[in-house]
């Protein structure tokens, strides 16, 4: 291989680990003697900024937690950093700080985050006018926080779950991050959301699977638990096929009952999206056309509401997606091929 060619493939090996996610995992293996030492050394700068970026999200982590704690504001840390707890190893890169708060204290928690020199990275009030579950501020550590007053922001997505934040504060739990204590979502909970972001987000990044794999090896999830809850959020078939998606890529120990029970009433999209994986593996995703993200994204409860629901999806995020975009790559696709029509 030259080193045009070998400087091409590190680039598409080091963008495609940063698109699922899994740089510093990438890198480990790279230690361990798995990857050539072109590929290791590039990999080793960005492992080292992903390393960086964990440490002081987790560190602002431990600081909101603390404001909001004295302020008395009920609140859970999400994702990165509260999932990053359930791996062996510290592989679990994330690049922004997540925390939920009741619906009826997203003002006090604003406001006691501003007194603490946080400030709003979106012009806009709360309650946003626009449905969103969300505000972004900007910490003066210079994290990024998304503070959640839901866990489904989009209101069209909402309507289609039944998680309610009261609820899930009341059962949090907390766990060791750096040398803190602080509150997370309790291992079921936390699986669904888990699973429930990967399918709203497109279900195409290793890193959620990889998510589902590092909390149920931990060993803490409660299988009647995650089934009831998982029924009662009218998410067990978003549950379902994310960690049938888990079993078949990384081999996630998950009991065959407990699979058959939460894909009882969407046997058929549950099938239709195993095809897909194996037509469009998620481990290939970076850079290919039609890796599934519109099908994943319309799984509901149902086999019927998620056809319902992928159909929607359609005409909003695709056929009129490329239709108001001038510069969609698929146009452009379009234009040529009826140039070499008329040329021929």
């Amino acid at each position: 291989m030259d080193s045009a060619d070998g400087s091409e493939a590190i680039r598409e090996l080091t963008q495609a680990a940063d698109h699922h996610g899994i740089v510093i995992a990438l890198y480990r293996a790279f230690q361990r003697g798995e990857i050539s030492s072109p590929e290791g050394t590039a990999l080793a700068t960005l492992a080292r900024r992903r390393r960086a970026g964990a440490l002081r999200i987790s560190v602002a982590a431990g600081e909101v937690s603390e404001w909001l704690g004295q302020a008395e504001v009920g609140h859970a840390v999400l994702k990165g950093p509260a999932v990053a707890a359930a791996y062996i190893e510290a592989d679990r890169e994330f690049v922004d700080l997540d925390v939920l708060v009741a619906p009826g204290q997203m003002g006090d928690a604003i406001s006691t985050l501003e007194a603490h020199g946080a400030r709003r990275l979106e012009g806009i009030p709360w309650p946003r006018l626009d449905g969103i579950g969300e505000l972004t501020l900007g910490l003066p550590s210079g994290v990024a926080l998304d503070l959640h007053a839901d866990l489904v922001h989009r209101a069209d997505v909402r309507r289609d779950f039944c998680l309610p934040v009261e609820s899930l504060l009341d059962r949090a739990t907390t766990v060791r991050i750096l040398d803190r204590d602080i509150p997370v979502l309790d291992p079921e909970d936390t699986l669904i959301h888990v699973a429930l972001h990967a399918v709203i987000s497109g279900g195409d990044r290793l890193v959620w699977l990889a998510d589902l794999d590092a909390l149920i090896r931990r060993d803490q999830v409660s299988w009647p638990d995650l089934l009831r809850r998982a029924n009662e959020a009218r998410a067990a078939l978003v549950v379902g096929v994310m960690l049938d998606r888990a079993s078949m890529v990384l081999g996630t120990p998950v009991p065959v009952e407990v699979l058959r029970a939460l894909r009882r009433r969407g046997n058929v999209w549950a099938f239709l999206l195993r095809l897909f994986e194996r037509w469009r593996p998620t481990a290939e995703s970076y850079g290919r056309s039609f890796h599934g993200q519109v099908l994943v994204r319309a799984t509901r409860d149902t086999t019927a509401r998620s056809v319902v629901t992928l159909t929607r999806l359609i005409w909003t995020d695709v056929i009129r997606f490329v239709l108001s975009d001038p510069s969609h790559p698929w146009r452009s696709r379009l234009r040529a091929r009826s140039q070499r029509r008329v040329c021929g």
